[in-house]
């Protein structure tokens, strides 16, 4: 059953899903390039490799499976389903608008407000509600196992989950800071980093790198005290109980947003990047983020059911 507390990313799932398909006839109907299928768009090459007809079609598709997915309800299967095909529906390009955010604002800062316009791109905001429905999908089926968790014991069911978390979050934050490393490494040119780069390339590099750690230290909450009450410097919410889903919610959106980017990054294994050999320690980091994605994942459900196992172990006790 749809809970009240399930209604609203499952409202989110269903209007993505009815808009995708609307986006899809608008498309063949109006012969414009699909979003997700134009060449001269970095948001919007993830369907690029299909005609154009053939992207309408997978957007349509993919855009009913989000529907049934919302309308069903109580439907795992066809929300599992529905969350992949969305997944392979994006690609790297909002994470790395995401990832880029320090380097644009320090742009914006010095003069450069024109770059800020790849913000303004219609494939970017299509990818945005893709993942968002993604998320919101995943988090329905998140709040589902924490649900199942709830008929057995508390206390052992705490337990497991604490350890689980402590586990999956340290992977969580190791992989993004060796991409941090490896990106400061580069700005320095030390040998093995030392790719020819221009000004802005060695900026936003550092911008990148200051993202994934601050991506680090906020994944790090969901195993510290901060993580479950709120700092006592945050005016208005000092000593208040964090509630769980605003740690959960950002942690399976960027496991979303990760996983995305992964395919590109594999897909490195297998195609002509123009990278030497010799730059090989650039790259390798990279391919953490598959485990990144999953961990992160696996570490906001154990978040979940452990902050929900405690509660319900207090009030026994």
């Amino acid at each position: 059953m749809t809970t009240e507390r399930h209604r609203f990313p499952v409202y989110l799932a269903g209007i993505t899903g009815l808009a995708l398909i609307a986006i899809a006839l608008l498309c063949w109907a109006t012969g414009i390039p699909n979003p997700l299928a134009v060449a001269d768009d970095s948001f919007g090459r993830s369907l690029l490799f299909l005609p154009q007809p053939a992207a309408h079609l997978v957007l349509a598709a993919v855009g009913a499976l989000t529907l049934v997915a919302a309308v069903r309800g109580r439907g795992r299967i066809a929300g599992v389903v529905a969350v992949g095909a969305l997944a392979l529906l994006l690609d790297s390009g909002v994470l790395a608008a995401i990832g880029y955010l320090p380097f644009m604002a320090f742009s914006a800062l010095t003069g450069h407000v024109d770059r800020l316009g790849i913000y303004l791109s219609p494939s970017l905001l299509v990818q945005v509600g893709i993942a968002a429905a993604a998320a919101s999908l995943l988090w329905v089926q998140v709040s589902r196992a924490t649900a199942s968790a709830a008929g057995q014991d508390p206390a052992a069911v705490h337990e497991r989950a604490a350890a689980r978390t402590r586990r999956w979050t340290k992977i969580a934050m190791e992989a993004p800071l060796v991409y941090a490393a490896t990106r400061v490494l580069m700005a320095l040119q030390v040998p093995g980093f030392d790719l020819p780069m221009e000004r802005d390339a060695v900026l936003a590099g550092l911008g990148l790198a200051l993202a994934a750690t601050g991506g680090a230290a906020l994944t790090g909450g969901l195993i510290r005290p901060w993580g479950e009450r709120f700092p006592r410097w945050i005016p208005g919410a000092a000593g208040r109980p964090v509630p769980a889903d605003l740690a959960v919610v950002p942690a399976l959106t960027v496991s979303v947003l990760v996983l995305a980017a992964s395919k590109v990054i594999l897909t490195m294994l297998f195609a002509e990047t123009g990278i030497g050999l010799e730059y090989v320690l650039v790259w390798l980091p990279m391919f953490l983020w598959p485990l990144w994605s999953v961990a992160l994942a696996l570490a906001a459900v154990n978040y979940k059911i452990r902050r929900s196992t405690g509660q319900r172990s207090a009030m026994m006790v």
